[in-house]
């Protein structure tokens, strides 16, 4: 049986990791929002901006779809039981 204090542990956890992905994320459109600005005022005519900001849209993109799939996609609970069933099965 769980402990309110291990609920609390984890409870703590979760919410600490999805203030992380909400933090990365607005990161990630304050940055392009600034540098979407920055090169619309110094690119030359008929230069794609989009083009010129396609690396770090598309890298910086993967790695919020990683982090977004590790916080709110993570194992199943039947999963993470059987991991913690298998952990305290070793130490017995």
């Amino acid at each position: 049986m769980v402990t309110d204090e291990e609920l609390m542990h984890i409870a703590r956890k979760q919410a600490k990791d999805k203030a992380g992905f909400y933090i990365h994320f607005a990161c990630y459109v304050v940055v392009n929002i600034g540098l979407f600005v920055l090169f619309w005022t110094i690119a030359h005519p008929g230069v794609s901006i989009i083009v010129i900001m396609f690396g770090t849209l598309f890298g910086w993109g993967v790695g919020i779809v990683a982090h977004f799939m590790s916080v709110f996609g993570g194992p199943s609970e039947a999963k993470v039981q059987k991991e913690f069933q298998k952990l305290k099965n070793q130490i017995k």
